[in-house]
């Protein structure tokens, strides 16, 4: 999949340069430089300073002055002074960090610590002034030959010339206002033509662009090798190897080719960097989109996924084909307020995008704990209990469905999710939000499976129900659902007379976790010898729901739905008389 992404990523550097002249726009455009001081250095040697810091808030770089075409040739002359990593520097001792004599970076505090002194410079430039020196093995020194023989030799006259301005100046910046905070990195860049700064990375990187040059194969004088990106493979780690091949590295590819995935791994880490970790890759318009957490690709799409994170280096957690994405819903999500709460917030109504639909379960069911932890690693969550159980066990299937389109068992997954989180909110007290739960749960039944209107069924047995418990004559439970309706209002009522000084729905819980009619039935008789005290002999709405559940005969299963249906709807025992007459 790699490959096939890197093929889109190509197409979008083709077309940058096609608009801008420059293909690498696409890469420095984003690119976001570390928070620190930046010191440009002309060719008569004048400074100019700049403080630059990412606010991780907003994900916007900020500098200090502000000064748009500074910033641009700062992010330029930063992208090809870096490091391929800590590991491969230039400077033996790692005290300096950058890879070309354009380019010197130090952090702050070396230059209080004494790590930063003359002898420290003249090793980083003398390690640039002959780089072949540096390479003792012959896999090292054939790769710089295969890059000096395009680039041509250092520029010894300007390597010199920097090396003099840093030993006169870098000790004494502050007779140029240059003041240091003596925290993140002080870079100083020298200006010159872009063409030599690239050059001069050029022969850096590309006796590092590889894993270990040991690994590198020369096939028909074309050196192939491991590639250094998000793959790490060395003595420590035989583990990695593909022991059943006669080659045992995992795969191998030409230094032009790694190149292009160094680049693309740059302009991942700099789209990690602006908080836009989801990047599809589109295989139909060729481009790349890259998204926020939680933001959603508005079309149809057809193509790859990965997920990204900041690291030490920029990490890909998942990754998959998406076949047939559609922003848009087959049919509206219609969410049905079936219990009749209180809509505030009119949250009761038409859905007809995956965005919308996602904001109301990440909202009801998880509390807003889904969009943003889809790939938080679980010991990372910092919410517990039945939330974060119902949140690891189907954040995937859910981002499956909502971003991939892959709906297989999300009807069974998201009602158990509902069931779970609806027990736990009465468990927990949580009113308001059992009731939203529930009315989700069934509006989801009714989206997934069709079928009957489950507001219709609600009102039909709340009705049924009404003019038994509120007539006079003979009457009796029909059916499973509205008994265990009636047992719901039941445990309600009960729950409701309880006088300890801290009333909770955990009184109920009982009948929640019960695993049989016989425990509700037994329940229920302990209930009422519990309460009875308090219940008025002549209380006729109360004993004849209570005669009809005594009296019923279950056919079926227990039904845990319509008895939180009854326990979490308006209680019928305490409904005004008016109200009754009016809806009867």
């Amino acid at each position: 999949m790699l490959k096939d992404c890197l093929e889109i990523f190509s197409e979008e550097l083709r077309r940058a340069e096609k608009e801008t002249g420059d293909g690498d726009r696409l890469v420095l455009d984003t690119y976001v430089p570390a928070d620190g001081t930046y010191v440009l250095v002309d060719s008569h040697g004048q400074v100019r300073s700049y403080t630059i810091k990412m606010d991780k808030k907003k994900r916007i770089v900020e500098q200090n002055p502000e000064d748009s075409e500074a910033r641009k040739k700062i992010c330029f002359y930063d992208y090809h002074s870096r490091l391929v990593s800590m590991d491969k520097p230039q400077d033996p001792k790692k005290v300096i960090h950058s890879n070309n004599y354009l380019s010197f970076w130090v952090k702050q505090e070396s230059l209080e610590n004494g790590k930063l002194d003359e002898a420290a410079i003249d090793r980083y430039f003398d390690v640039l002034r002959n780089p072949r020196e540096k390479y003792k093995k012959p896999q090292d020194r054939k790769m710089y030959d295969y890059i000096v023989k395009q680039i041509g030799d250092v520029d010894q006259s300007k390597l010199e010339r920097n090396r003099v301005w840093i030993k006169e100046n870098i000790f004494q910046l502050e007779k140029w206002n240059v003041l240091l905070s003596g925290k993140n990195y002080l870079k100083i860049f020298f200006e010159d033509d872009e063409k030599i700064y690239i050059t001069e990375e050029q022969r850096y990187v590309m006796t590092k662009i590889f894993n270990k040059n040991d690994y590198n194969l020369e096939i028909k004088n074309e050196i192939w090798g491991l590639p250094n990106d998000n793959l790490g493979l060395n003595a420590k780690k035989p583990y990695m190897e593909n022991k059943t091949r006669k080659l045992a590295v995992s795969y191998l590819i030409t230094p032009e080719e790694a190149a292009l995935q160094r680049k693309f791994f740059d302009y991942l880490m700099n789209k990690a960097n602006l908080g836009e970790t989801d990047l599809y890759f589109d295989t139909v318009e060729k481009k790349v989109i890259a998204k926020k957490k939680g933001e959603m690709i508005q079309s149809d799409f057809k193509g790859y996924f990965i997920q990204i994170q900041k690291g030490k280096e920029v990490e890909i957690h998942h990754q998959d084909t998406i076949v047939d994405y559609k922003y848009y819903l087959m049919k509206p999500f219609r969410y049905q307020n079936v219990l009749g709460l209180e809509d505030k917030e009119e949250r009761y109504r038409d859905y007809r995008n995956k965005k919308e639909l996602q904001g109301v379960i990440d909202e009801v069911l998880f509390s807003s704990w889904l969009v943003r932890n889809y790939f938080t690693p679980e010991e990372k969550l910092s919410v517990e209990g039945e939330l974060k159980r119902n949140l690891v066990w189907s954040r995937e299937a859910i981002f499956a469905w909502l971003y991939k389109g892959l709906e297989v068992n999300m009807d069974r997954i998201l009602h158990s999710v509902c069931m779970n989180m609806i027990k736990n909110s009465v468990q927990n007290g949580y009113t308001t939000k059992m009731g939203q739960q529930f009315n989700l749960m069934c509006s989801l039944q009714k989206y997934f499976e069709g079928g009957c209107d489950m507001s219709e069924r609600y009102t039909e047995i709340r009705k049924n129900l009404k003019e038994k418990i509120n007539g006079s004559g003979e009457c009796e439970i029909e059916t499973d659902e509205e008994y265990f309706y009636a047992v719901g209002q039941l445990v309600y009522y009960f729950v409701s007379l309880s006088k300890s000084k801290e009333k909770n729905h955990s009184l109920a819980n009982p009948f929640l976790v019960a695993t049989g009619n016989e425990v509700i039935r037994r329940r229920l008789r302990q209930y009422f010898m519990k309460y009875n005290y308090q219940i008025n002999f002549a209380r006729q709405r109360f004993n004849r729901m209570y005669a009809m559940v005594d009296a019923y005969i279950l056919e079926k299963k227990i039904d845990q739905e319509y008895l939180l249906g009854g326990y979490i709807g308006n209680n019928l025992i305490y409904e005004s008389t008016k109200e009754a007459k009016e809806e009867i």
